[in-house]
């Protein structure tokens, strides 16, 4: 509506506006731009109280016609209004019209919500003299959330206010205009017979000699329709409008019933079903059995789908219908013809609240909840499911979430806010930030803190996560020069599930292996021993939180054949701590753990945190068998996601330094790879092993400028890549070839506490 400023000030009033049509008026109305006074009793007006904004007012009607606001009991004196919609039982309507005479002015507009209309509007005429009137009659239950189709009646001294017409089409209903008399006569059968029949009918039901509630379990689609509507003829708060309905029209109601009755009693009972139906059109008919369907259907679809939840188990949430109050959550254990049993999961205060499920217990232990389960009943009658999108919201507003920072581990391109933006998108997280990120060559470690909803695995949405991560930002699968020859099979140190495999398998995509078949080997000797037209292999040579790998470098010294190099791979690891006993750590305190020696090396911190002795294994999936199978307590570090129904991780990430990077080459025999065809690659380097570290100086001594790394351990046995080429090759020395290599594993070494 476009109003003058003059004309916008004047206000909305809402008397009876907490329940039913005054609600229903209010929820559509009050849009918090246009001064608004929400009015009812001192018991009802606290469902109103959040509605309270300064521009909308919720206020008491005074016996002397004053409002007194509700929240601070201050006087409001809004002055003449420019509407006044009423929505009281009918018997205190004459009341209410006098009390608001203050604020009914001349050209204010009068809209008398009632179910009589000629008897409304007759009375309150005389009370409010030359006010334009409208009597209103909502034909739906104002407690749909969804009127679409639904009709409202209106009848008055002049046409439909403009805005009156706006609302209820804008809600999807009809608007139907008559007179008041027309009205009363078509409700004398729509109410007036409709109440009677049904009240008379839940009479003769209640006086049967059989018990109700056998009637009730026995009941047909017909008799559980009908006698569900005599609720509403009977329900209290429809009281006050099924007795005004009766006041007006009952006698005339009631006569048509006792003709209709007393001709049933003298004619035949199939004569006078023919009757009857013959005086109903053909057209009408199918629609009235197409309404009694959908009707029957309505009032068996809540028992069906409870019963239906009750079967499948699955998570729901109940709430009364049409009111307000607390969602309960939790799984229907039994359904009876009047009840239904709910055992209620979702406990404790909103936003600290825990699922007593699933994971969610293991949460609500850590939250401090009580994890009793208790089993509620609710009338079958009263409540309602909640869809499955609002059930969501009620667990993502209730639910605690747990909080956690964990480490993710990208290549140094990728912003560490980039990981937190991929993070937040990830169902079941809140509070999502970034903690902090560290950049070493090649790489970025990235902290980034989440909450995680109490009903969720911890450990498993945050492996979850980072497997999201991982897809996300994708490493690159290695850096080797092109295959010269058709190779079919990977070698590598087996056996399956462990870090070598995944390296095999990049390896593969690398190269453009198509249907490469991976070949597990014991031992590294037998890794190199696989080589041969057709075969190459890939070798564990440094890692960034170990260093060298001294028994690839012995079995690369010691192979009697000829080897050469093309290319790198580079596998990011992460070590957990497996068992197979059940327990905590402190259970395991001094107990063997096996892995392979790199695997040992770079979890020093936790090994001594505990006491542990570390035992030296062939690979990280032999480490796993031997925990397996020894017959003391003994744990296993192995890479992510090896757990089984055996195998349990008591902790995760367990290394010294998160985030490492292990190296491998990729060996072949000559032949094997192409040449590199562009001489200026500036990544080719030259990559020699070594027994004895004083070998490295005549390998350095190259006359000219050169960029190298090198790479020892303890025993002297070294790495060498270098720019430079033609050196002499000492004795206890190897050169692999001239290869593509980037510096991407730095070596931070960490000192044991």
């Amino acid at each position: 509506m476009a109003d003058g400023p003059a004309e916008a000030a004047r206000p909305l009033v809402v008397v009876g506006a907490a329940l039913g049509p005054g609600r229903w008026f209010a929820d559509r109305l009050t849009d918090g731009a246009r001064p608004t006074v929400l009015v009812d009793t001192p018991a009802a007006a606290g469902a109103l109280r959040d509605r309270d904004d300064g521009t909308t007012l919720v206020a008491v009607l005074e016996e002397d016609g004053g409002f007194t606001r509700f929240g601070d009991g201050s006087r409001i004196a809004p002055g003449p209004a420019r509407t006044v919609i009423v929505a009281v039982p009918v018997a205190a309507m004459p009341d209410v019209l006098r009390r608001l005479a203050p604020v009914a002015g001349p050209a204010t507009e009068v809209v008398l919500v009632t179910s009589t209309m000629t008897a409304t509007l007759d009375a309150a005429r005389p009370l409010l003299p030359g006010r334009p009137l409208w009597g209103v009659h909502l034909l739906f239950d104002p407690n749909l959330t969804a009127v679409d189709g639904q009709s409202v009646y209106v009848a008055g001294d002049r046409e439909a206010p403009a805005w009156l017409d706006a609302v209820v089409t804008g809600s999807g209903a009809v608007l139907r205009t008559g007179t008041a008399e027309e009205h009363d006569a078509a409700m004398a059968s729509v109410q007036a017979t409709t109440h009677r029949a049904l009240v008379a009918f839940a009479d003769a039901v209640t006086r049967s000699e059989v018990d109700l509630q056998a009637l009730w379990t026995l009941r047909t689609p017909l008799f559980d329709s009908l006698f569900g509507l005599t609720a509403r003829a009977l329900d209290p708060r429809q009281q006050a409008q099924v007795v005004a309905a009766q006041t007006a029209a009952g006698r005339v109601a009631g006569e048509r019933l006792a003709d209709a009755l007393h001709d049933l009693d003298g004619d035949d009972f199939e004569r006078s079903l023919t009757r009857v139906r013959d005086r109903i059109s053909g057209a009408m008919f199918e629609e009235l059995q197409a309404s009694a369907a959908a009707g029957i259907q309505a009032a068996q679809a809540r028992r069906r789908d409870i019963s239906r939840r009750r079967r499948d188990g699955r998570l729901v949430g109940l709430r009364r219908v049409g009111a307000g109050g607390p969602v309960r959550v939790g799984r229907i254990v039994d359904v009876t013809p009047t009840r239904v049993e709910l055992a209620e999961l979702l406990v404790g205060p909103p936003g600290r609240a825990a699922l007593l499920d699933g994971p969610g217990l293991e949460n609500a232990q850590r939250l401090g909840v009580g994890v009793t389960v208790r089993t509620r009943s609710f009338g079958l009658g009263h409540i309602e499911l909640l869809p499955e999108a609002e059930l969501a919201a009620v667990l993502d507003e209730q639910l605690a979430f747990l909080g956690r920072d964990v480490r993710f581990l990208v290549p140094e391109s990728v912003a560490g806010s980039g990981v937190a933006r991929v993070v937040a998108q990830f169902a079941g997280l809140r509070d999502v930030r970034l903690v902090d990120e560290v950049v070493r060559t090649g790489q970025r470690s990235v902290v980034v803190h989440v909450g995680i909803r109490a009903d969720r695995d911890v450990e498993a949405t945050i492996e979850a996560v980072r497997q999201e991560v991982a897809a996300a930002y994708r490493w690159p699968v290695g850096v080797a020069r092109t295959v010269a020859n058709d190779v079919f099979d990977v070698a590598y140190l087996g056996p399956a599930g462990t870090f070598s495999e995944a390296a095999a398998l990049q390896c593969a995509t690398s190269i453009g292996l198509q249907a490469g078949n991976l070949l597990a080997r014991s031992a590294f000797p037998e890794v190199l021993a696989s080589l041969r037209p057709g075969t190459i292999a890939v070798l564990p040579i440094s890692s960034s939180a170990s260093g060298l790998v001294r028994r690839a470098v012995d079995a690369l010294l010691a192979h009697p054949g000829p080897v050469v190099a093309s290319g790198v791979v580079d596998v990011a690891v992460r070590f957990d701590a497996y068992a197979a006993a059940p327990g905590s750590l402190e259970s395991f305190r001094g107990a063997p753990v096996y892995s392979h020696p790199q695997g040992l090396a770079q979890c020093t911190r936790f090994i001594a945190r505990w006491g542990l002795q570390p035992v030296e294994t062939d690979s990280t999936a032999g480490a796993l068998e031997r925990a397996l199978g020894s017959d003391v307590p003994a744990l296993a570090l192995g890479g992510a996601d090896l757990a089984t129904g055996d195998l349990r991780v008591l902790e995760r990430e367990v290394d010294d330094l998160s985030g490492s990077i292990t190296r491998f080459l990729v060996l072949g025999v000559p032949g094997e790879f192409a040449p590199q065809r562009d001489g200026s690659d500036p990544t080719l380097r030259s990559v020699r092993v070594g027994a004895r570290a004083e070998d490295v100086l005549p390998l350095l001594a190259t006359g000219g400028a050169a960029f190298a790394e090198l790479l020892t351990d303890a025993a002297g046995r070294f790495l060498l890549i270098s720019s430079a080429s033609g050196a002499e090759e000492p004795p206890g020395t190897r050169l692999l070839g001239t290869l593509p290599w980037s510096p991407r594993t730095p070596v931070v070494r960490v000192t044991p506490s």
